[in-house]
């Protein structure tokens, strides 16, 4: 009895044993099943994603197909635009072939060199009126829109508008499209009214589908228009007038986003300034920017000033007066003659160690324009010693490489390309050679300003001519260009000239004397021997050793991760996935985990050019 007991619950154990075990397997189906979903789930987004990664690089492949043969937009290669004339093409040829030709600088060996024989390549198909036409038709199945402005892509919107510290007027448009062709005479009267000062470019919509993603907001309608101003919230401005009002209404779009920056100075306040100034009462022991009073009886100002003052407000002050008080400003000090600008500047007294405020007074006998107020601007900016980072390199350092799209077709195109510039660069302030340049400055005060009104280059064979300073410790790149410029001329650097358009570099002997030295600099001559630079730093432009203070690397970085991050196909992506899992009862922290991976490699590829950012619509 005892061991049928004993049989009997062994059994029942058995059966027990059994049906768990059973059970048991039916969860590890159950989860195998849940956990094949979410692989297939994976998998799934994955391929998906990689489609649409083929997608985005097939299309930008197929667009830059086509012309294959020119890899090099032949316009730009010859710093014109497509509306040029065949006058204008043969003349900027041999400004460009001057400038870069290999027996004119035999030390810049191999860039000068395929430089140089892109010129010619593009010469010889914009020189030649039946292949330019052929070019002009060969990027698409439209007729191209012909503009004087200037024509961005992805390989150029980073140099020429992320890098700068000027404002941008964008279109973006499509070849073929109606509004975009009735658009496009009011666009060029614009650029043709304000090209001298605010900047004019167009992107391609479907010839260059990548350089939209430069862009702040995804655009749906052509033509729409952006403001670029690095440190501004950028604003759009789509045409949806006729006629006469969408040429009205651009212009304000357009003064609107210049913006009032010139401080209107109140004329008692003014005036017993500038006394003061005059009898040398303003001083202090540091330096301080220069200040431009404009003296006017409009009751406008002048868009060049108020572009000027927006441009240069970290370096200069601009002041004006209001209409009403114009006459009110008839002092003998300022105006015995018809003083249209004062420059207040600083002068080191070395005995005092102080710098003292004084004035120069302008008086160019007509309205100001933009060749007077470019020249007073210049006169300015020679009492500034900028600490370099990325913008004031280009604004001080470099030739300006966006030309001036104002002047009307047949107008001389001398002035497209401009001047050379030097930029003396002090990376150690030994034997006080800061001092000495401020020295070097001052002691050419009346010649500078003579020049300034006469409209003449200040310094000769150079356009711009400018000292500056710069802090190895921000610049880590530069630093280690510096070091290998060390290498080159095996002496230590604390002083070097860079000289463009050719970015050649020479550097300062401590054994010679610094005055002597920049003479011999400003004489442009054989005297001084330069080291091309192309070999330490290739193709790059060199601006891109220094940090950009409007956008610094991390900070760079984790905005365009948060812009991706929040776009609707990710978001939207995220909703489906989340409810799938849950669905599918995955548990809550393994749910969050999923969704994190995948939101993860969908913001690190560009899926989609829509973004959650409002943008400000402007509005007439």
């Amino acid at each position: 009895q005892s061991t049928s007991v004993f049989f009997f619950f062994q059994a029942e154990d058995g059966i027990r044993d059994a049906q768990e075990s059973r059970g048991l397997g039916d969860v590890y189906k159950r989860q195998i099943k849940n956990w094949g979903l979410t692989i297939g789930i994976f998998v799934f987004f994955f391929v998906l994603l990689g489609l649409k990664y083929y997608e985005d690089t097939y299309g930008r492949f197929f667009s830059r197909k086509q012309d294959s043969d020119f890899q090099d937009n032949l316009y730009e290669l010859l710093e014109l635009d497509s509306s040029a004339s065949q006058a204008d093409i043969k003349k900027q040829f041999k400004v460009m072939a001057k400038a870069w030709h290999p027996d004119k600088h035999p030390e810049c060996g191999k860039p000068c060199e395929e430089k140089f024989s892109k010129i010619n390549k593009a010469y010889e198909v914009l020189g030649d009126p039946e292949k330019r036409r052929s070019y002009d038709q060969v990027a698409g199945d439209f007729t191209p829109i012909k503009s004087r402005t200037i024509s961005l892509n992805e390989h150029n919107f980073q140099r020429l508008v992320i890098d700068k510290n000027d404002i941008w007027i964008i279109q973006i448009y499509m070849d073929g499209d109606q509004s975009c062709e009735d658009f496009a005479d009011f666009w060029d009267e614009a650029a043709l009214e304000y090209g001298h000062t605010v900047k004019f470019g167009r992107i391609n919509a479907h010839s260059h589908p990548r350089a939209l993603r430069y862009l702040p907001y995804g655009i749906q309608i052509f033509p729409t228009l952006i403001s670029w101003t690095n440190g501004k919230d950028s604003e759009i401005f789509t045409p949806s007038m006729e006629g006469y009002q969408i040429l009205k209404a651009l212009k304000q779009f357009i003064e609107h986003v210049i913006g009032e920056s010139v401080h209107i100075y109140p004329a008692k306040e003014f005036l017993s300034y500038h006394e003061r100034v005059m009898n040398g009462e303003v001083s202090s022991t540091t330096s301080t920017n220069p200040e431009i009073m404009l003296i006017t009886s409009s009751n406008r100002l002048p868009i060049d000033y108020k572009y000027a003052a927006f441009k240069y407000q970290q370096y200069i002050t601009f002041h004006s007066n209001t209409f009403s008080e114009y006459r009110s400003l008839a002092s003998p000090k300022i105006r015995k003659r018809n003083t249209d600008f004062i420059v207040y500047y600083d002068e080191y007294n070395p005995d005092q160690k102080i710098y003292r405020r004084k004035a120069a007074l302008f008086d160019f006998g007509k309205k100001a324009k933009k060749k007077e107020v470019q020249s007073v601007i210049n006169f300015a900016k020679t009492f500034i010693i900028p600490s370099l980072d990325r913008h004031s390199f280009e604004e001080f350092c470099h030739k300006s490489e966006i030309r001036d799209i104002s002047r009307s077709p047949g107008e001389s195109s001398e002035d497209v390309t401009g001047g050379a510039s030097l930029c003396i660069i002090i990376i150690n302030n030994k034997n006080d050679v800061l001092g000495t340049s401020r020295k070097i400055t001052e002691s050419k005060f009346e010649t500078l300003k003579q020049k300034a009104e006469d409209g003449m280059s200040l310094y000769g064979n150079y356009e711009s001519a400018h000292f500056a300073t710069v802090d190895l410790g921000k610049h880590r790149r530069f630093r280690k260009l510096i070091e290998k410029l060390t290498e080159k001329f095996n002496r230590q650097i604390f002083v070097l000239a860079l000289s463009s358009p050719n970015d050649k570099v020479t550097v300062f002997d401590p054994t010679d004397d610094f005055e002597e030295w920049v003479e011999d600099l400003l004489k442009a001559d054989d005297s001084v021997q330069y080291t091309y630079l192309a070999e330490f730093v290739g193709e790059e432009p060199l601006s891109h050793y220094f940090i950009d203070i409007h956008n610094p690397p991390l900070q760079k970085t984790l905005k365009t991760f948060v812009k991706k991050i929040f776009s609707w196909s990710t978001l939207f992506m995220f909703g489906i996935l989340y409810f799938a899992l849950r669905k599918l009862k995955v548990p809550q922290q393994m749910n969050l985990i999923v969704n994190g991976v995948l939101i993860l490699a969908s913001s690190l590829i560009p899926v989609s050019y829509t973004h959650l950012t409002l943008p400000t619509i402007y509005s007439v």
